[in-house]
């Protein structure tokens, strides 16, 4: 096709709509160009495509009961979808290189944002340890991660947050003051203890740091807190059932009953994590070491007493940076999330939970593997290495100038 007599306009379109066919003939044609696209394929396959690839294989536990439910179907009362995760451990600046920082955030946000995109949950529980190095930072050091894990972690105006403090957040309880448990208090609107009401899901969020027992000042609040939600909960479940209330109760926020979920950093007392039995549970030869008390876990003295004032029908917890699931003795399930971090676990997995206020279900979900990651990169390097050693043979003879004299 020859354009010389056809008007300015018209031979613009027509260059321009060979664009693409040159590019791919260099692409073809000239090893290093077609080694550098081969590389640039790579990366952005393994660093954003992957994470869809991966994430998308997860889908939303079903509730018995709602097998055939539709969800955005505009019904109020439909169930609620909750993203759950832990331990995502932002390094700071004392420890880790700079290289590991750089990856590992990379992956939590692309993880996470990519997330949200797919999964679009209504509410996003993050159950301590956010930072690697609260409870050593100073307030500058404290605002500048903060600042770096809200973007990283951000989420839709639509999409509720809860945010719960961890050992690592403001250190266990010999290491807390005062000024740094208020500084994560202010920066994520996160009391010790808070009771969360949400579509009519009743969730208690609680410092597992608190639970101490020795009659400190943030041991006592947290205490008084929570025994004041468990009369909140006596009052309102007296009411849903229609039974005479106490005095007490008038003065009560008014609510709509259902045995809450507890959401704490520690898990609940356990001797250790012998009879964990998911996928992502401890390694075989850490499964039996025993758990310490107001350590690695709640106190049981503190574990009886949150079931006798709380009542949970579900426990979500993390800390270990292993995946667990049990069911104590009164009946009651847990789950403990592993770490959100590659750095922490060599498979970071969340959890996905659905819920009303009478049923609940749960699902376990798994970000992308870094080995199978560095098995693409290393099998694509050496695919674009092999095509630098073969020239392109085009079966027919064309040139830059042939191309440029149709355009005259």
């Amino acid at each position: 096709m020859v354009v010389r007599n056809k008007p300015l306009i018209t031979r613009m379109v027509w260059i321009i709509c060979q664009i693409p066919g040159r590019v791919f003939f260099y692409i073809r044609t000239r090893r290093v160009v077609r080694c550098f696209f081969m590389v640039l394929l790579l990366f952005l396959y393994c660093e954003y495509f992957h994470y869809f690839f991966v994430l998308l294989m997860c889908k939303w536990p079903k509730l018995p009961q709602n097998d055939g439910f539709m969800y955005g179907n505009g019904d109020a009362n439909r169930p609620i979808k909750a993203m759950v995760i832990a331990d995502t451990h932002l390094l700071g600046v004392k420890t880790g290189h700079w290289f590991d920082k750089l990856r590992r955030e990379w992956q939590m946000e692309r993880s996470f944002q990519t997330s949200m995109l797919i999964h679009s949950p209504d509410v996003v529980f993050i159950l301590g340890d956010l930072l690697d190095e609260g409870k050593w930072s100073t307030d500058a050091e404290f605002k500048k991660d903060v600042a770096r894990f809200k973007k990283m972690f951000a989420t839709p105006k639509d999409t509720a947050t809860k945010v719960l403090v961890g050992n690592h957040d403001i250190g266990f309880h010999y290491m807390i003051d005062e000024h740094k448990h208020r500084r994560f208090e202010k920066a994520f609107s996160s009391p010790s203890v808070q009771l969360f009401d949400f579509h009519g899901n009743l969730f208690v969020l609680m410092n597992s740091m608190a639970m101490e027992g020795d009659g400190c000042k943030l041991c006592t609040e947290a205490v008084n807190s929570l025994e004041e939600i468990s009369w909140q909960l006596k009052c309102a479940e007296g009411r849903s059932s229609s039974k005479s209330s106490p005095p007490i109760c008038d003065a009560m926020e008014k609510l709509s009953y259902s045995r809450p979920i507890l959401l704490q950093h520690f898990p609940m007392y356990r001797p250790s994590d012998v009879n964990c039995s998911l996928p992502d549970s401890a390694p075989v030869d850490e499964k039996d070491i025993p758990f310490k008390e107001k350590w690695d876990c709640l106190s049981e003295e503190s574990t009886k007493q949150v079931f006798e004032w709380i009542k949970p029908r579900l426990i979500l917890s993390a800390h270990t940076h292993h995946g667990c699931y049990r069911v104590h003795p009164n009946s009651v399930p847990e789950w403990t999330v592993a770490s959100f971090s590659w750095r922490n676990k060599k498979s970071p997995t969340f959890l996905q939970v659905v819920l009303t206020p009478d049923d609940f279900a749960v699902k376990q979900c798994y970000l992308p593997s870094e080995r199978t990651v560095i098995t693409i990169y290393i099998t694509g390097v050496l695919i674009a290495l092999l095509l630098l050693l073969f020239p392109y043979k085009p079966s027919t003879t064309a040139t830059d100038t042939d191309w440029v004299n149709k355009t005259h």
